[in-house]
């Protein structure tokens, strides 16, 4: 009987330690803070996904949706059953996604003050504070609110798993991160505890989902042109530079190279004054070009890709 009763406490205990952690809605601010003298502040604000965000976290899943003037402008989520993240802009009819196992900075130091305490959004937090290779962060944990941090392990991306570990899974309310010219702060306005399940964390069925160049393999590659589109090619960009005295541009033309060679979603990466990323947009299009697919588990799959078209005169 002692036995039974003595498995009951501790069956007990378990629930209770696994309810404890936080599943729920976070929302940020940014602000800018210049360092330098007649900085634009406005101009690294619009560099910023959004001025605002709303984070979802539970279990294995979470999703970052950030938000400009009201509007959803781009989003980001994790799955831990794939392990993938995936990235999704408002004004793009597709989904990237890319390996979160994949590191994308190094960390060459962090320090843990347990007394350094700010109290935000009612709960009060301990700061770590990193060094990275371009950058200083400082990260405000809460105490007493904590994710199941074993439930994204591998997540190397953002360095991710390895910082929510070494604060035994303490829930991140805010950040501030130091770079040469300016400061920026994420400052968590609300917290709001829900209970959320995968199905809240599903992609958008009307949006194909594709590779990002950085999930593949094996990624994209030109296939050598003919000669009949590099004469289009030189055509086109003759005519484009008839009435520009001296240039040197590159434009970056984006599109999926689906796997079976075909080129879908084309679109510039951004646009010049002269207008050549028209005529960027036209050689990819028109002129014959053609991509070995990339692979992936050694398979050819869709993806993103970005390709370069020259203006020289």
């Amino acid at each position: 009987m002692k036995i039974i009763f003595t498995s009951v406490i501790w069956l007990c205990s378990v629930a209770t330690s696994v309810a404890q952690y936080f599943s729920g809605e976070v929302e940020y601010q940014v602000r800018i803070v210049a360092k330098v003298k007649d900085l634009n502040t406005d101009s690294i604000m619009a560099q910023q996904p959004g001025t605002g965000s709303v984070y979802k976290i539970t279990d294995g899943f979470y999703k970052s949706t950030y938000y400009r003037e009201g509007r959803e402008t781009y989003s980001y989520t994790y799955h831990g059953n794939t392990k993938l993240m995936y990235d999704s802009d408002a004004g793009k009819d597709y989904i990237t996604f890319r390996d979160s196992r994949k590191a994308n900075n190094v960390r060459i130091r962090s320090i843990i003050y347990k007394d350094s305490v700010r109290v935000v959004a009612g709960y009060e937090c301990f700061m770590v504070e990193r060094v990275y290779e371009n950058y200083i962060s400082k990260t405000f944990y809460a105490k007493d609110l904590k994710i199941n941090s074993d439930s994204f392990k591998d997540h190397a991306t953002g360095d991710w798993y390895n910082q929510i570990r070494e604060v035994n899974g303490a829930l991140s309310l805010g950040s501030v991160n130091e770079y040469a010219s300016h400061i920026e702060v994420n400052e968590v306005v609300r917290v709001t505890p829900a209970k959320l399940t995968g199905e809240d964390f599903e992609l958008p069925p009307d949006k194909p989902v594709v590779a990002s160049a950085l999930a593949l393999d094996e990624r994209v590659e030109l296939i050598l042109p003919s000669t009949e589109t590099v004469s289009c090619y030189q055509e086109k960009s003759t005519a484009a530079l008839k009435d520009i005295a001296q240039i040197k541009h590159v434009c970056y033309v984006g599109f999926i190279v689906k796997a079976d060679g075909t080129i879908i979603h084309t679109e510039p990466y951004e646009k010049d004054d002269y207008g050549l990323y028209k005529v960027a947009v036209e050689v990819v299009e028109k002129c014959g070009l053609k991509f070995k697919p990339g692979r992936l588990d050694g398979k050819a799959v869709d993806s993103w890709v970005y390709f370069p078209v020259e203006f020289s005169k």
